[in-house]
């Protein structure tokens, strides 16, 4: 059973306070979800469960995921409104993307909808995972870049949501030279020579030892033994693999361009 899995079957032994403590709540105590994420079931039903109080997340794995399904229900929402296409595909996204077994994506579902419906500003849930996550800063920007890559899973990506995304970006303190890394990681048949830099994050005149340096760092921090070491949930693997794979393309791309 997956990490969102076990917290439907009250295994996951938190305490989480703070607005994500209230969706987790909400999505637990309601009955909505019982399939795969469906924006015409009624949200916030059924009662409320007692986490909360003055813990934090003991398990870094579970705030990490529950943060990005929350952020992203708000993200699809700013343009106004929810289509049930962009539920199919964000519930595509979780099985074919992340490899989430059906348990996690009926918990995925109750939490999208709670977090959709709340009245919790995003701004608030990606201040608390800052506070959650910020040892991890590489994790903060996997966060924005998982966002993007959802909202861009229908093949465009609203104006308003990149807003949105910007926004939280901010507000998990990251700047805006990070947002542009995790955006470059989206082009189209592959990273221009720009986009590669953005995506090793280091400046067009950076030194080849500065552009070597960067791609071991990132090279080093998506290795799946390092990640398996960390702990991180398998959910993450497939994202990673696919980053490091964006990552290798954009060094090739420079190694071919400056002639190294």
């Amino acid at each position: 059973m997956g990490l969102l899995g076990a917290l439907f079957g009250g295994t996951v032994g938190f305490m989480l306070g703070g607005p994500l403590g209230m969706i987790i709540g909400g999505a637990i105590g309601s009955q909505t979800g019982a399939g795969a994420i469906d924006p015409g079931a009624g949200g916030r039903g059924g009662g409320r469960s007692r986490l909360g109080g003055r813990g934090a997340f003991q398990d870094t794995q579970t705030a990490f995921l529950v943060t990005v399904i929350s952020l992203a229900a708000k993200v699809a929402i700013a343009d106004g409104r929810v289509t049930r296409e962009e539920v199919r595909t964000f519930d595509a996204f979780l099985r074919d993307n992340m490899r989430m077994s059906d348990a996690d994506r009926r918990m995925a579902a109750r939490i999208f909808n709670e977090a959709r419906d709340s009245a919790i500003p995003a701004s608030k849930m990606a201040q608390q995972a800052r506070g959650i996550l910020g040892p991890f800063p590489d994790r903060l920007r996997d966060l924005v870049t998982l966002l993007l890559q959802i909202a861009h899973a229908d093949g465009q990506l609203h104006p308003a949501e990149e807003t949105l995304i910007r926004e939280i970006a901010r507000d998990l303190g990251l700047s805006d030279r990070d947002y542009q890394e995790c955006r470059a990681l989206f082009g189209a048949a592959g990273p221009s020579a720009d986009a590669s830099y953005e995506i090793l994050g280091v400046k067009p005149g950076a030194t080849e030892a500065e552009i070597k340096k960067a791609y071991r760092q990132i090279a080093r921090e998506y290795h799946p033994d390092v990640l398996q070491s960390k702990g991180l949930p398998e959910d993450f693997m497939q994202f990673a693999k696919e980053k490091l794979q964006k990552v290798n393309e954009a060094y090739d791309v420079i190694k071919k361009e400056r002639g190294f």
